[in-house]
C-alpha cells in the first residue's frame, strides 16, 4: 500500500532538484558573463588622454577598418585576483607574444595541480592541440602555431612566454584561466 502523501511529496522534491540544477547552470553562466566583464573593464578602462584622442580619430576616420583578430594594448595588462585587491602578474603583449610576469609580492609553484595540471595542461595544452591540428591540416604554417614556455626557478615561475596566442577569445580565455590558476597557487613572499 503505496501513501499518496509520499508521491506528492516525492515529486516535489524532483522538481525541486530540477529547478535547483537550472539555476546553478544560470549562475554559472552569469558568472562568467562577470568574469568576461570584469577581464573587459580591467584592460580598458584606464588610457591616456593621447591614446584616447587618437582612439577617438581613428573611428571617426572613413579609412579606418575595425580589426577583431588582434588586441592592441598601449600597456601592459594586469591581472587582478576575483575581488580586484590583489595584483597577480602582468601580461605584456607584442603583437602575437605574450610575456607574464608574476606580481614583485608574489610566489607561484608552477608544479601544483591549479598551475600544471588546469592551466598548462588542460588550456594551454589544448590551444597547442588545436593548433597543430591546423598544421596538419594546412590551414597555418609552424611558425604560426600557438606555443608556450615557462621559465621557473627551482619550481617557482620566473617568466612565460605565448607565442601565436590568436584572437581576443582566446587572450580572454588565457587570462581568465590564469587569474584562476595564479589565485589557487598564491603565496605571498
Amino acid at each position: 500500500m503505496e501513501n499518496p502523501e509520499i508521491r506528492v511529496l516525492l515529486e516535489l522534491r524532483r522538481e525541486l532538484d530540477e529547478q535547483l540544477s537550472e539555476l546553478a547552470k544560470k549562475v554559472e553562466k552569469l558568472q562568467a558573463y562577470i568574469q568576461a566583464l570584469d577581464s573587459m573593464i580591467g584592460t580598458s578602462s584606464f588610457v591616456t588622454a593621447d591614446t584616447a584622442v587618437s582612439r577617438a580619430e581613428e573611428k571617426t576616420s572613413p579609412a579606418a577598418a575595425p580589426s577583431t583578430s588582434e588586441i592592441e594594448y598601449d600597456r601592459p595588462v594586469t591581472v587582478m585576483n576575483k575581488a580586484r585587491d590583489l595584483e597577480l602578474a602582468t601580461i605584456d603583449v607584442d603583437g602575437q607574444t605574450l610575456t607574464i610576469i608574476p606580481a614583485p609580492h608574489a610566489i607561484y609553484d608552477i608544479k601544483r595541480g591549479a598551475f600544471a595540471r588546469f592551466f598548462v595542461e588542460r588550456i594551454l595544452g589544448k590551444l597547442q592541440e588545436e593548433d597543430r591540428h591546423k598544421v596538419e591540416n594546412g590551414e597555418i604554417e609552424w611558425e604560426q602555431a600557438f606555443d608556450f614556455e615557462v621559465r621557473a626557478e627551482d619550481g617557482i615561475l620566473q617568466e612565460m612566454t605565448i607565442r601565436n596566442y590568436g584572437d581576443d577569445d582566446r587572450f580572454g580565455e588565457i587570462q581568465r584561466a590564469l587569474r584562476w590558476a595564479l589565485e589557487k597557487v598564491y603565496r605571498a613572499r
